[in-house]
This record gives structure tokens, sequence and C-alpha cells, in this order.
């Protein structure tokens, strides 16, 4: 991707204990951006709810050059690229 826009950032474990962690009202990945997820859900449009993973959907064959998804959930996100913009960025219990 080119950019990514992520709001209301709280990264968190399944672990069950409370760690500290970063957190941000928003960062935004720009140049060269790269997700890494095991697994995905989100809105697509706010409209339909939707579940990529090895075990569900597969990646849509044909991706509009722009979306937006809301209330996204993933699973082992690595980001990489070449300038991550922030706003509030913090320590957060999560």
């Amino acid at each position: 991707m080119r950019a990514a826009s992520l709001d209301d950032h709280r990264p968190s474990t399944r672990d069950g204990h409370e760690e500290y962690g970063p957190a941000a009202d928003s960062l935004a990945p720009r140049g060269g951006v790269t997700l890494c997820l095991s697994k995905s859900s989100g809105g697509i449009e706010g409209l339909l709810r939707v579940t990529f993973s090895p075990d569900g959907l597969p990646a849509p064959p044909v991706i509009p050059p722009f979306f937006f998804m809301t209330r996204v959930s993933a699973e082992q996100v690595p980001v990489t690229s070449d300038v991550i913009v922030t706003d509030g960025l913090r320590p957060a219990a999560s």
C-alpha cells in the first residue's frame, strides 16, 4: 500500500494479564506500507462485516484502489513503512 490510517490504536495481548504498550490517537504509515496479518476482521465501507483468515475467506480477487474498513480487529500485525506519523502516542495498559 502507499498509505494507511489507523485511528484509536490500542494494541493488546490475549494472555489475560495487564501489560503496558504503545497507544495512539492515530497512526499513519506512509510509503511502501506492508501489513502482515494472520487474521483480520472489519466492516468494509461500514456495511459488510468480513473476516479474512487462513481458515475463512481468502483475500478478494480484486482490491479497489481505495476503501475504508471500520472497527478493525487484527492478529499479528507487524507493520513496515518508510515513515509513520503519529498523534497522541503514549503508554497504555492493555
